[in-house]
């Protein structure tokens, strides 16, 4: 797992654009393309998880339009990633790689990274999350790094909701 002190500079000073380029660059964000493999992205977010607490995949060949399921699994828990009929997509792998994990870690999409074609995202332990949030206030760590939830929508978007999203987190940046 990462150290904090990255995301605590990023967050001291969110305002320099400077710190957010320089962040682009960390070895802790996960960049996830919008053409990726959903067994590639189980991949890597194990790359950022303790070896106990990695979440194993398997492909099954099924007869649906999609023609695979993946099957999740850990010491104790077990899940289907809930696709479409007729595809796979990353959206749904993350949100089920994010319930795999849960509670003792959480995804979280780094917001500058809105309006690309690959999106990047940070693990963390829920500890190091409520850590983040202490320090500097909900609002301000979503505004950044924006949680994983059942509901997220990440590379389904539409170009209209992502300049929508990036509208709205530009005015909120210039009222800050």
């Amino acid at each position: 797992m990462s150290t904090l002190q990255p995301v605590i500079h990023v967050l001291q000073h969110s305002s320099d654009e400077n710190v957010m380029e320089q962040f682009f660059e960390h070895e802790s964000l996960i960049w996830i393309d919008w053409r990726e493999a959903e067994e590639d992205i189980i991949h890597y977010f194990n790359g950022q998880l303790p070896e106990s607490d990695q979440i194993k995949s398997e492909i099954i060949d099924i007869d649906k339009p999609r023609g695979v399921d993946i099957v999740l699994s850990s010491h104790d828990r077990k899940l289907t990633i809930p696709f479409a009929d007729d595809r796979t997509d990353r959206d749904s792998a993350i949100r089920a790689m994010q319930e795999m994990i849960a509670p003792r870690y959480q995804i979280r999409w780094f917001m500058e990274s809105l309006g690309n074609d690959t999106l990047a995202f940070l693990l963390l332990s829920t500890e190091q999350w409520a850590e983040l949030e202490k320090q500097f206030g909900q609002e301000k760590l979503e505004f950044h790094f924006q949680p994983i939830t059942s509901e997220s929508v990440m590379f389904s978007l539409d170009m209209d909701e992502v300049f929508g999203l990036i509208e709205t987190r530009q005015k909120a940046r210039t009222s800050e």
